[in-house]
């Protein structure tokens, strides 16, 4: 673990959700900013947004379930479930209205709460969604970790160094790559004995069905407060037809796209602050 891993987890403090003690970084005051993080990620990836953001705003970031230094949770894995904890989380941290940022499976997450508590979000940031649940293969690395027996065998040869290929390879873009202590810190969160056999459940108990597709539909078109899209450059995973659809479903005119591949809130901090807080700001006085 490296110092700045270190320091992260111990700027934080868990708070008991459903019996589980949750992973939290909770800083600043002022109008509530959430980070959900998503796949190949933990609360840690917003470390470059977190010191801003807080200047401002309460700002949250949590671990999800088993992910991080989170507690693991016995209950089947799914968005389902996880949309469950969320609002569980969000009643616990603020009576109000708040600020969702979701990165990734993160908006999954999300659009199925919004399917049943639509009132518990005031704006909603959407980076690097993941929507096209049918067509998984689109989500590569993903794909091959979601396939349960070369998935539990990838995971088992993953090494600081595979880490960083993987992720200098598919999720940075070019002018922006991992370094060898930061590898070892995603390795140490994801892959590193407990902590891999929670990843793989989350990455293999995605719920495919027609219904969790209508029911994210479903909770997109229910957002009642400001909602924006971004998404980076260089993404290989989200194609210009997903966008589209997102959009139409989303009721928005254009999403924010922004140089960077698709973890654009580890390479592109600084203009993911700056999309984040022109919306909060406007939504803030409503």
């Amino acid at each position: 673990m490296s110092e700045i891993l270190d320091n992260h987890q111990k700027a934080g403090k868990y708070i008991n959700v459903d019996g589980l003690n949750i992973f939290t970084r909770d800083e600043g005051e002022g109008e509530t900013i959430v980070l959900l993080h998503g796949l190949f990620s933990t609360s840690f990836s917003f470390r470059k947004i977190i010191p801003e953001l807080r200047k401002n705003y309460r700002v949250i970031a949590p671990d999800l379930p088993g992910i991080g230094f989170s507690e693991t949770s016995n209950e089947k894995y799914s968005h389902r479930m996880l949309a469950k904890f969320l609002f569980s989380y969000l009643n616990i941290i603020s009576d109000s209205r708040i600020h969702l940022v979701t990165y990734d499976y993160g908006s999954t997450i999300a659009f199925l709460l919004l399917n049943e508590h639509p009132e518990k979000i005031k704006s909603l940031t959407v980076i690097s969604p993941f929507t096209h649940l049918d067509r998984i293969w689109k989500y590569f690395p993903l794909f091959i970790f979601n396939k349960k027996w070369i998935g539990n065998l990838l995971s088992g040869l993953m090494n600081k160094g595979l880490v960083r290929i993987l992720y200098n390879f598919y999720f940075l873009d070019k002018d922006s790559k991992l370094s060898i202590e930061e590898a070892d810190d995603y390795h140490f969160l994801l892959f590193r004995r407990e902590s891999r056999k929670n990843f793989l459940k989350m990455a293999q108990n995605i719920d495919r069905s027609i219904y969790a597709k209508k029911d994210m539909e479903s909770g997109m078109q229910k957002m009642i407060g400001g909602r924006q899209i971004i998404v980076g450059e260089s993404d290989s995973c989200i194609s210009f037809r997903e966008t589209e659809n997102m959009k139409q479903y989303f009721r928005t005119g254009f999403a924010q796209i922004i140089k960077g591949g698709r973890l654009l809130i580890e390479n592109s901090p600084e203009e993911c602050i700056t999309k984040i807080d022109n919306l909060v700001k406007v939504f803030s006085r409503k």
